[in-house]
């Protein structure tokens, strides 16, 4: 998103920014003294080792519109950002209420905004939304004018003879108008706003800098994805269907104004997860817009190349075999991980499993550098202090903070056919392995593996780091 959104707090403004990793205020909650050591009881700590299955943190049930409700104050704020996001990282989010939780979760509101304040930010989102989408296409029906569409290098109307889809021009008069809000639900006071919004909505994309060579080259590549887009999905199903050409305008829109990253294939496959979930065009386009502030730099080589290098040191550091192995078959790069991070695991579990797992992932409630985390990290070395006896440790080595959660579930997917990459004499091999994971796997048992690495990561010291698969 081109401008952060703020809210007021207390008098002051607070910028919202969506990664806990550099909002100061992720944890709103009182952190308890840390135990010392000798005052710890084994009553004090749940014990591992008894924990079943369906205890497990990532296997809790989901979060469910009672549980929702009861997180919201008399004015609307969801005012314990930590509470929700603990929630969403145990089980998910039950899909009755997974749209109101992921319009908090991915920006689209601030969390202590109330419900009166949300009604003046989602019509100045709407008319922001489809000034910027008007703004485009109008300068792409000028820029064509004179041209032949070989010249302009783009379609005015897309037929894919294949799946028989038609996407609609980007020359559709209507199209070019800001459609009138739903004023059904909003307060008269709130209404009477609405003019003034648009005019400033219009003033807002209007100061947009835009390059036409740049949007005909991203059309190009869209208007191939597009069509290709979660076909076997109900939302997306059929000839014709609006939802694609829905997903184009927030495509096209996205790359016109964020020139920094513009359009690149997979784009589709994250920005679908959104408009299935919400099935707003507006909501859709300013949550996608925020996730990909968070990981744009995935889509650029360095950024990918610097998470794909964290997979390779975390998987050194847990599982040095297979590390060596991997290494061995010239796959060490660990490049068959791409698409797992890039989409998010999308292609690797049913549609629905694998939006529970984005939005686990996307929940950041069990990052390294969180509060909970380093909680965590204490009982688990007083657990194995009493293991011990009541025998000193060495004090651990500190957490290498850009280890999220998302890379210790790529290393439970490797330690999930572990043996069968072990038995792979080259990296075609490994490739083929890998790539014959998808729809396969358990996600509950990869959560849980997941987990259990990252929780022994956590007690990890100096002398003992874990070994966990010998």
């Amino acid at each position: 998103m081109s401008e952060k959104m703020a809210f007021k707090n207390g008098g002051e403004d607070t910028v919202l920014t969506r990664s806990c990793s550099y909002d100061s205020s992720f944890e709103m909650v009182e952190t308890p003294p840390r135990p010392k050591a000798l005052e710890v009881t084994k009553e004090d700590l749940p014990e591992e080792e008894n924990k079943s299955p369906s205890q497990s943190v990532c296997c809790q049930p989901p979060l469910d519109m009672t549980t929702f409700q009861s997180m919201l104050d008399p004015d609307g704020r969801l005012v314990n950002e930590n509470s929700l996001r603990k929630a969403v990282f145990r089980g998910g989010v039950d899909p009755t209420v997974r749209k109101d939780t992921w319009q908090f979760m991915f920006g689209l509101y601030p969390f202590l905004s109330t419900a009166r304040e949300r009604e003046v930010m989602s019509a100045e989102h709407h008319f922001k939304y489809h000034q910027l989408k008007a703004r485009w296409k109008t300068l792409l029906t000028m820029s064509s004018l004179g041209t032949t569409e070989q010249e302009q290098g783009v379609s005015a109307e897309y037929l894919d003879d294949d799946l028989d889809l038609r996407v609609e021009s980007f020359t559709d008069d209507a199209d070019m108008k800001v459609p009138a809000m739903d004023t059904t639900n909003i307060s008269t006071e709130t209404q009477q706003q609405l003019q003034f919004l648009e005019i400033q909505a219009q003033v807002f994309a209007g100061r947009q800098p835009i390059n036409m060579k740049d949007i005909r080259k991203a059309v190009r590549i869209i208007d191939k994805d597009v069509p290709r887009t979660d076909r076997g999905h109900e939302y997306f199903k059929g000839s014709g269907n609006p939802h694609l050409s829905i997903l184009r305008n927030i495509l096209i829109t996205f790359a016109a104004f964020h020139p920094k990253v513009g359009y690149a294939q997979g784009m589709n496959d994250i920005l679908s997860r959104f408009l299935v979930v919400l099935d707003s065009e507006v909501e859709a386009f300013w949550c996608f817009s925020s996730y990909m502030e968070t990981i744009q730099t995935d889509f650029m080589e360095e950024g990918m190349l610097r998470k794909l290098t964290l997979v390779k040191q975390l998987l050194k550091e847990l599982d040095t075999v297979l590390y060596n192995h991997l290494e061995k078959c010239e796959v060490g790069d660990m490049t068959f991980c791409h698409r797992w991070l890039l989409l998010g695991f999308k292609r690797e579990f049913p549609f629905d499993e694998a939006l529970r797992l984005f939005e686990i992932i996307s929940s950041h409630h069990m990052e390294l550098s969180s509060l909970d985390v380093e909680r965590v990290r204490d009982q688990e070395r007083a657990r194995d202090f009493l293991r011990e006896g009541g025998q000193n440790r060495v004090v651990g080595a500190p957490l290498n903070t850009d280890f999220t959660f998302e890379l210790f579930v790529c290393v439970a997917m490797l330690q999930n056919i572990r043996q069968q990459l072990l038995n792979c004499r080259d990296g075609t091999e490994i490739f083929q392995s890998v790539s014959g994971l998808s729809g396969k796997m358990d996600l509950a048992h990869i959560l849980r593996t997941a987990e259990t690495i990252f929780m022994s990561y956590c007690r990890k010291s100096v002398i003992d780091c874990f070994q966990i698969v010998e």
